[in-house]
């Protein structure tokens, strides 16, 4: 299976079913066995019931392929053809679902359900369309009646658990993830899964066989490889901790986020020159092709007013209009919502550990009230016209809108949103002022198998934010450069380019002959869309350093004609 199908694959809190064999890519099967035939059907009906399994079957192969607006059709094919089935419902719900039209799939969701109310797929649906709007009392319930239904089905078990972990339910939700693994012993999400948990209670010692667990059964499954390295670091086990950061970059050299994270440990354990080998990387720029990538923006906001996400998101339109729509285009959200009564942290001096804790329960260890979650999603919009790709994003925004209100009262929420088409494999960068495409574009995590969990596991942006605290404390108390750098650095991934360049000025200015701040200098300029600058900024870094790669490389991107 593809890393890019195995990303694309349907999956929420604990769901991933990218796992399943090569036929599988969505959780329904279609066979024979499935036609109810009786003797007062007449010859047309049983006609009819044929078609629509075979219209089922092409529009899970369109699903399979991410065209997710001809698998609609070819469910709503089916459900003309058969419209007393709930198959076809939940299969064009789901569809939609996909294509960012959350409503308009949970519609088709309760269709279904009225037609089969045992039908366990309906209720899992729902509640996992209920968990994406923030609602998970009520994406609980609906997974309880599916569990309830069908308790054999491990994707339940570990959506089930991932609410009660929201709930800081955390023994129930441990018993509801231990079923999932017996269920599912060679899943290595729901080992991963498992570990994140084991790791929120404090229980390192299991976390850390879950995690060794999905390696084993997955050894290229970099997320798990960084979350055992960020669990020895706050263990203070920095051998092993440095281990698994360089397996992580080994794994995906383009994750810049986890050369930060492997940088900054080197840098504490006083190993200088390997921490500016890896930071180098970090520098490296992607080039744009006419006809790849068109877009890959990060936006953040964060308020606890719904108001204060409507410019980011009219933002995050603009450019994704600006993407030809006869292209695809994938867009991640993330949505991290933190408890609105979470205390200040104290002003004494910052230790890794304590910061990791804070960031990692959203309040200080042993305190009541709610955790801390992130979510995260994927959303395809599929070539179209442009009068129906205009659609497709108002309606993508509403969405983004809908799931940011139902939590706002109740938790400070972050967002961070990014747009890829899907035919190239590294992206480009328009921003809102800029109508021609660049030379070159800057990805902080080009990762490739998109395993990531929607509740419980970390986004990139979580294991940026863990160490910020600690680098500002760190820099205050001992202006080391390469902190500088590195505070540049972490502002680069987060796509804030006015923070990265004063960051890298600063360093600059204090040493003029250390080569990271002017290669930071000229990727920030990247991201500003200023490619005259940063070709300037590449040349300096030649001027001191004539074979330096990583500038040698952006530059001739840049120069290319």
């Amino acid at each position: 299976m593809s890393n890019r199908r195995r990303g694309l694959a349907l999956f929420l809190f604990g769901l991933f079913f990218a796992a399943q064999p090569a036929q599988a890519f969505f959780p329904f099967s279609i066979g024979k066995k499935e036609i109810k035939t009786d003797y007062s059907q007449t010859v047309w009906d049983r006609m009819m019931l044929d078609q629509s399994v075979s219209d089922m079957r092409r529009g899970m192969n369109e699903m399979a392929a991410t065209r997710y607006h001809a698998a609609a059709n070819s469910f709503a094919k089916a459900i003309i053809k058969n419209p007393q089935d709930a198959l076809p419902h939940l299969l064009y719900g789901a569809s939609l679902y996909w294509a960012g039209r959350v409503d308009a799939a949970m519609t088709e969701y309760r269709e279904g359900l009225r037609l089969d109310p045992q039908n366990a797929m309906a209720h899992q649906l729902l509640g996992i369309a209920w968990g994406w709007k923030g609602d998970l009392d009520r994406a609980q319930a609906h997974f309880l009646q599916a569990n309830q239904i069908n308790p054999d089905k491990a994707d339940t078990h570990m959506n089930l658990g991932s609410t009660y972990a929201a709930q800081k339910k955390y023994e129930t939700a441990l018993d509801h993830y231990r079923q999932a693994v017996a269920l599912a012993p060679r899943e290595p999400l729901y080992q991963y899964q498992l570990g994140t948990l084991y790791d929120l209670m404090g229980r390192d010692t299991q976390a850390e066989a879950a995690y060794k667990k999905a390696l084993r059964l997955f050894f290229a499954y970099e997320d798990a490889q960084l979350a055992l390295a960020a669990l020895y670091e706050k263990r203070e086990n920095y051998p092993a901790a440095l281990k698994y950061y360089k397996k992580a970059v080994k794994t995906k050299p383009g994750d810049f986020v986890a050369r930060l994270r492997y940088a900054y440990l080197l840098l504490r354990q006083n190993q200088t020159a390997r921490a500016r080998d890896v930071l180098e990387g970090a520098f490296s720029i992607a080039p744009f092709k006419e006809g790849g990538l068109a877009l890959n923006a990060v936006y953040r906001a964060s308020g606890r007013s719904p108001g204060a996400f409507e410019k980011q998101i009219e933002k995050f339109k603009e450019n994704l209009l600006k993407v030809p729509a006869a292209k695809d285009i994938q867009v991640e959200a993330a949505l991290h919502y933190e408890p609105a009564a979470a205390p200040a942290a104290s002003a004494g001096p910052s230790r890794f550990a304590e910061a990791y804790e804070t960031l990692r329960s959203g309040s200080p260890a042993g305190a009541g009230g709610p955790s801390s979650l992130a979510f995260k999603r994927n959303f395809v919009l599929n070539a179209a016209d442009p009068q129906t790709r205009a659609r497709q994003v108002q309606e993508l925004a509403a969405e983004l809108g809908r799931a940011v209100a139902a939590a706002a009262d109740r938790y400070d929420v972050s967002m961070t949103l990014q747009g890829r088409t899907l035919d190239y494999a590294s992206p480009a960068a328009l921003g809102p002022n800029r109508t021609t495409a660049p030379k070159a574009v800057y990805d902080p995590r080009i990762v490739g198998n998109d395993m990531g969990l929607w509740l419980m596991g970390k986004t990139w942006v979580r294991y940026v934010q863990e160490i910020q605290t600690d680098l500002a404390e760190l820099v205050r108390q001992q202006p080391s450069n390469e902190y500088v750098i590195l505070q540049g650095l972490a502002a680069l991934l987060g796509g804030d380019a006015a923070a990265a360049g004063a960051a890298f000025a600063a360093a600059q200015a204090h040493h003029p002959q250390n080569i990271l701040p002017l290669l930071g200098l000229g990727t920030a300029a990247v991201i500003a869309g200023d490619d005259a600058q940063a070709a300037a900024q590449y040349r300096a870094v030649l001027q001191l350093s004539p074979e330096n790669k990583t500038a040698r490389r952006n530059l001739k991107i840049l120069e290319e004609p």
